[in-house]
């Protein structure tokens, strides 16, 4: 049984649509409509907790507040939305999910599941495809090893106990971090198990991962 924290505060700024990028719809359905319809027919999820900003708030309390149990303001950056949303968890374990994700795998997100309760922090990775190069100063310095290197995503889980003071700690230390495993690692030295994601698993930034997202959901 778990609680999942949806987030949904970003904006469409690198694709310039001039509105939330959750809100535009893929196949005549609102991309934040995937997530939120993904955890409703999970049964082993009790509670969902949407993240919005302060200009969607109306309209996603008026739309989804049928769908989810608590719609929270989000914060300034994303670790600000996901404290703002842990605070009002109440499961033993919890999912964090990205809303601009809207295909979740559900094979991968069964494993996270099973996982949970002798792993503290997990998160779906796939292996990077292409070489990476370590570049300083428009010169490269190192080609990374590649067996070693994994693209994180969304949904990562955790046991609520143990996050929620990760980020009460990085508050009151006034760290930031990218990634909300990165708090475990930092202040508690819990490793991340990574479980195989899925390459369809793509978070909406660009309008290519439009295209590429029409293309999957078809």
């Amino acid at each position: 049984m778990y609680s999942a924290i949806i987030l949904g505060a970003g904006s469409g700024k690198r694709l310039n649509l001039g509105f939330n990028k959750v809100l535009f719809k893929l196949m005549d359905k609102e991309v934040i409509s995937y997530s939120i319809d993904y955890f409703k027919n999970d049964m082993d999820c009790k509670e969902i907790i949407l993240v919005v900003s302060d200009v969607d708030f109306r309209y996603m309390l008026d739309k989804y507040q049928n769908d989810v149990d608590s719609i929270v303001i989000g914060g300034e950056e994303r670790q600000n939305s996901v404290y703002n949303a842990l605070k009002k968890v109440k499961e033993k374990y919890v999912l964090i999910h990205d809303g601009a994700r809207p295909f979740i795998p559900f094979e991968a997100v069964e494993e996270l599941k099973n996982s949970l309760p002798t792993h503290k922090s997990l998160t779906l990775a796939v292996r990077v495809k292409d070489t990476i190069k370590d570049v300083e100063n428009g010169y490269v310095i190192s080609t990374l090893n590649r067996e070693r290197l994994v693209n994180t995503q969304t949904p990562q889980a955790f046991h609520t106990k143990e996050i929620l003071s990760a980020h009460q700690l990085a508050i009151k230390d006034s760290y930031s971090a990218t990634d909300d495993t990165m708090l475990l690692d930092k202040y508690y030295s819990i490793k991340t198990k990574v479980v195989n994601g899925d390459y369809r698993n793509v978070k909406l930034t660009t309008k290519d991962d439009l295209l590429f997202l029409e293309v999957i959901m078809k």
